[in-house]
């Protein structure tokens, strides 16, 4: 095997590992969203109000999935249908003030769970970690030709 295959199969390896891990609420303390909901208000919360098929591509989920989500989601009072332009017969939606909260507490508690995992790491590191994080996430998204929106406070170098 060259080195690039190992690398590869490593790298995989551990992708597969870190989304078994990452966003699982039972190793946190305090309520947290559900995972496809936590993504799917983690989009809307960057963007102006988007239609479900807009939804649809941007999270590259089928129109039933989209449709069950935003279902629960509003059912919950987390989002709800935003005004539309005139003319425009799709609704669209967007995150209640109920719902940025549940998602700003969900991030908290997400936050505080990372932070014991790399509590021992210097800052350096936790640097280091996200600007690898962000280039790998950057390039597959440059690959699908579906940028995610990024607040500008977390996408930082050092």
């Amino acid at each position: 095997m060259t080195d690039n295959a190992v690398h590869l199969a490593g790298i995989e390896h551990e992708l597969m590992l870190f989304s078994r891990y990452h966003l699982r609420p039972q190793h946190y303390a305090g309520t947290v969203l559900e995972r496809s909901a936590y993504v799917l208000m983690s989009r809307l919360e960057l963007v102006d109000p988007m239609t479900l098929k807009e939804l649809s591509t941007a999270l590259r989920l089928d129109a039933s999935t989209i449709h069950r989500q935003v279902g629960v989601l509003l059912n919950r009072g987390l989002v709800a249908y935003a005004a539309v332009a005139p003319g425009e017969v799709a609704r669209r939606i967007s995150p209640t003030a109920e719902g940025l909260a549940e998602l700003a507490a969900t991030r908290t508690t997400f936050v505080a769970g990372l932070g014991l995992v790399v509590e021992n790491w210097p800052a350096a590191k936790r640097g280091q970690f996200l600007d690898l994080l962000l280039e790998f996430n950057q390039d597959v998204e440059r690959l699908e030709g579906a940028p995610w929106p990024r607040a500008t406070d977390t996408t930082r170098s050092n």
